[in-house]
């Protein structure tokens, strides 16, 4: 084949486009976080170019769901900066979804497909699985962009609700930013009153999370017939148990050192400015579950994570549910569940699990995938953590103290995965105490600012165009039929 007939094909490439929309949507967001009119900061700060770098960050972590922000969204941006934020994210989170149903569709034509059952083996993977689990019909891009933004409506209207419930406190506006930021997988979803009003909005985060799949459920009469509500309830309740037994965890990681010395018997079980291990069971467990959605779901905090606030093992925890994701056909990043049931799939098979499985083409680049998603974007994130843990080593002072490799890899995660959930690392190496003056001759932020920014980038397009590389093999783009 020449070069001038592959070039134009490359460019038609989902993940090409996709990286070249994000580009503009990014570029966009930080022109116009860039305007003085956004940020309600004072106007020496606005005219240092550190202000256009955070411009840039801020606008590139809200265009691939991560939620990571140098300027405060409550604090530091107006009314204005936060509509910006939410369309550069529900931008970001749109593109994201057509470009990996495009990516779906195209390697449909190969068959390399997940069955409607929700779980991978390798006879459905070769196209041998029976006539009551077909594959799962994949719709038209903009088919699913059409449905994420009926899901908006949703939110919105939740998050309606909640400000009704509670007595109209606060502007309406604001609980209108935090659904949207909760339905496209934005970190900054979770508010200020941390558990007070969280688990309206970690619901949400959940829904989001189960993806397309289960929001054609929503509407009996337009979704495909091979959608049915039990092949959608088997992985959806797979995923929810998942999840409650992630809570168990954290809530055992958090119990207090030394039996119950660390609870107060006569402190409120429900005062939410109190850490987890300061909680009895019961309410630690309940405040768990919500923090496990919504890192699962949207990579919102709806805990301090940082410093002595949570155990290594918490942050381990929810850095491992970042890398995974979601249920899949939803905008949050990380591996998500069907890479990572074909990666199980592929490690049973090396082991004699599913013998001749190697002999199907189709089977073999399922598991082929999920085994490079997972490893790359695990290895990508130790990269990105150790990356971190060299920038504080070279910007910090004397007087501090070193960070944790849990610390590291949660904020590594939250920027791989898209998230919010950090230790505190993040921030260290972006500090406006690392403009030029006296404690050193020049300016220092930015290295950590462009790490942060390249592996947001990568993290977001890397299970793409894995994907889009070993599904395509023999592969023929689906027809308009299908």
């Amino acid at each position: 084949m020449s070069r001038s007939s592959s070039f134009p094909r490359l460019l038609a490439a989902p993940p090409l486009c996709f990286l070249l929309a994000l580009l503009a949507v990014w570029g966009g967001g930080a022109v116009l976080l860039g305007a003085g009119d956004t940020v309600a900061a004072d106007s020496r700060h606005l005219a240092y170019w550190r202000h256009y770098w955070q411009a840039a960050f801020d606008a590139l972590s809200a265009a691939c769901g991560a939620g990571l922000l140098t300027y405060d969204f409550r604090d530091d941006y107006t009314p204005a900066g936060r509509w910006v934020l939410s369309a550069v994210g529900w931008l970001g989170a749109a593109l994201y979804l057509a470009a990996a149903a495009q990516v779906l569709r195209r390697a449909r034509g190969s068959g390399f497909v997940l069955p409607a059952g929700g779980a991978l083996s390798a006879d459905a993977a070769a196209g041998t699985q029976a006539a009551g689990d077909a594959p799962l019909h994949v719709p038209h891009p903009l088919t699913v962009v059409a449905l994420f933004a009926g899901l908006q409506g949703l939110a919105v209207a939740v998050g309606l609700a909640v400000r009704l419930a509670q007595d109209g406190a606060g502007g309406a506006s604001e609980y209108v930013w935090r659904s949207v930021a909760a339905a496209c997988s934005l970190g900054w979803a979770a508010g200020s009153e941390q558990n007070a009003a969280a688990w309206p909005f970690a619901l949400l985060m959940w829904v989001t999370a189960l993806g397309w799949p289960a929001w054609f459920l929503l509407l009996p009469r337009r979704r495909p017939r091979c959608f049915r509500a039990r092949r959608v309830a088997t992985p959806a309740g797979v995923y929810t148990l998942v999840l409650m037994l992630a809570a168990l965890l954290v809530s055992a990681l958090e119990s207090p050192r030394g039996a119950r010395s660390g609870i107060d018997p006569g402190a409120s079980a429900g005062d939410a400015r109190r850490t987890l291990s300061e909680q009895r069971w019961a309410r630690r467990y309940a405040r768990s579950l919500v923090q496990v959605v919504a890192a699962s779901g949207a990579g919102a905090p709806t805990e301090p994570l940082a410093g002595r606030d949570a155990t290594p093992g918490t942050k381990v925890v929810l850095a491992a549910l970042l890398l995974i994701g979601g249920l899949g056909g939803s905008p949050t990043g990380g591996v998500q569940w069907p890479l990572l049931l074909w990666a199980l799939v592929g490690g049973a098979a090396a082991v004699g699990w599913k013998r001749g499985a190697g002999g199907r083409p189709a089977a073999l680049r399922c598991m082929l995938a999920g085994l490079a998603a997972v490893f790359l974007l695990a290895l990508l994130a130790l990269v990105v953590a150790l990356g971190l843990l060299l920038l504080e080593t070279w910007t910090a002072s004397h007087f501090q103290s070193p960070p944790g490799l849990a610390d590291a890899l949660l904020d590594a995660s939250s920027i791989v995965a898209g998230g919010n959930l950090t230790g505190g690392l993040t921030e260290a190496v972006t500090s406006r105490n690392l403009l030029s003056g006296i404690r050193q001759a020049s300016s220092q932020f930015q290295y950590g600012m462009a790490w942060l920014m390249l592996a947001m980038l990568a993290g977001r397009m890397l299970p793409l165009v894995i994907v889009y590389r070993l599904g395509a093999a023999d592969g023929k783009p689906p027809t308009a039929n299908e």
